[in-house]
């Protein structure tokens, strides 16, 4: 595979209403070309009917926890994953959760999370992980049950086969332990068959260690031209702006400087330049493990 692919996602979809409009007018404009929808979020439920009617394509973000909800979120399994559960709702503290969380309970909720979607006429068309907690990196290999569920209903899971990824969310050094658990989650996609992306970019600072707007496109840009041939994916959480959320935290203007930047079409401009065929998950020429 010599071309480079782009899918432009858009993740959080369900979270607030601000970010469900800026979802379905971004991919409306044609400034992205996937989303991730939260199941367990309160506006989840009007995601899949936007993503429905808009043609918007969409996977399952899977999450174990809730530590940007308004209220608590209830598990999309109800009560029949307990461990998973702290006074009937899914834990806000994603450590708690991992110290908790039984691996059979982990597969409910995640298929559970699937089925909601579908049941809302929203079939996903990959998987990705709310918080990285899937990811291995809090001790537990609930990859494997993500990899499970995967296998049953054909879907790519967000993770790349590059660990550069993991060098940029570390600040340009990869712990010895990462870089082995990188390659064994690596290794337990292809023997479960589970397609994965070449590589994976997102802005991985908090606001307020951004130098402004601009820095945040230049950024995106500058580790968007390190990556090869192959199926990379670009991950923002974008937001139109949303005063209720902005009093509760400063990392929102964030999600509206990626609001911003999406919809301006420079990113995508960008990319067409440096000759990435921008693609959803669906269309991504995919191949499975070994």
């Amino acid at each position: 595979m010599n071309e480079r692919y782009l899918i432009v996602n858009a993740d959080d979809f369900g979270l607030t209403g601000s970010m469900n409009g800026a979802t379905a007018e971004l991919f409306r404009i044609g400034a992205i070309t996937s989303s991730s929808i939260l199941a367990p979020a309160r506006c989840a439920a009007e995601a899949c009917a936007l993503a429905k009617e808009g043609g918007i394509p969409a996977g399952v973000h899977w999450t174990l926890h809730a530590e940007w909800a308004d209220e608590p979120w209830e598990a999309s399994s109800g009560n029949a994953a307990p461990s998973l559960l702290k006074e009937g709702r899914l834990f806000a503290d994603a450590a708690a959760m991992a110290k908790a969380a039984r691996g059979a309970d982990v597969t409910r909720e995640l298929e559970a999370q699937y089925r909601f979607l579908c049941d809302n006429g929203c079939a996903p068309d990959h998987a990705d992980s709310h918080g990285g907690t899937l990811y291995g990196v809090n001790g537990r290999f609930f990859f494997l049950n993500a990899f499970r569920v995967c296998g049953a209903h054909s879907l790519p899971f967000r993770f790349a086969k590059s660990n550069a990824f993991i060098s940029r969310q570390m600040g340009g050094t990869i712990p010895r332990a990462l870089e082995l658990a990188h390659r064994a989650i690596v290794k337990a996609a292809e023997s479960k068959r589970v397609p994965l992306l070449d590589e994976l970019v997102t802005h991985p600072l908090p606001v307020e260690k951004i130098e402004g707007y601009e820095a945040m496109c230049a950024y995106c840009e500058r580790e968007l031209l390190k990556c090869g041939p192959g199926i990379a994916e670009i991950f923002f959480h974008p937001s139109l702006p949303d005063a209720a959320c902005e009093a509760k935290t400063a990392q929102w203007q964030k999600r509206v400087w990626e609001y911003e930047y999406l919809r301006s079409g420079r990113l995508n401009r960008f990319a067409e330049k440096e000759g990435f065929r921008l693609v959803s998950w669906k269309d991504a020429p995919f191949r499975a493990g070994r």
